[in-house]
């Protein structure tokens, strides 16, 4: 075996090794994906509001539409140049009381910030969807 050979064998580091490591690392390191750059967080517009919007949906509804519900609740906020802050979905829960013949059902919660003129048509929107059992807009901060 040859000097530099029992060098590698022992794990000293020669030059050769040495200067084959920092190319493998330079390799490796220009093949790692870029990071997507970071969303920063949308700015309400002057004179909204920050609001808290509760709705209960069917347990039996499959996920795919509760998703679509939410993307649909979600779009009409950004729509009206609204941002949405927050959104926790409940796992399925018992109700107190039947709801429209339901005893189970999910809760949604959409934190958000919307210029007071667009609550009533939110609500509307909400009425009007078969889907949404109950749902409740609040006013959550008094700045």
């Amino acid at each position: 075996m040859s000097e530099s050979e029992q060098k590698v064998a022992e794990g000293t580091p020669t030059e050769e090794t040495a200067e084959a490591t920092t190319a493998t690392v330079a390799t490796e390191v220009s093949a790692l994906p870029a990071e997507a750059p970071t969303e920063r967080p949308k700015t309400p517009p002057k004179g909204s509001r920050s609001y808290e919007l509760i709705f209960l949906v069917d347990a039996a509804l499959p996920k795919e539409e509760l998703d679509a519900l939410i993307e649909k609740v979600q779009g009409f906020i950004e729509q009206r140049d609204g941002v949405v802050d927050n959104v926790r979905v409940s796992d399925v829960r018992r109700l107190a009381y039947e709801i429209k013949k339901r005893t189970h059902g999910v809760y949604v919660v959409v934190n958000f910030w919307l210029l007071p003129s667009q609550i009533a048509e939110l609500e509307r929107l909400l009425r009007l969807d078969e889907r949404v059992l109950r749902h409740m807009v609040i006013h959550t901060r008094s700045s």
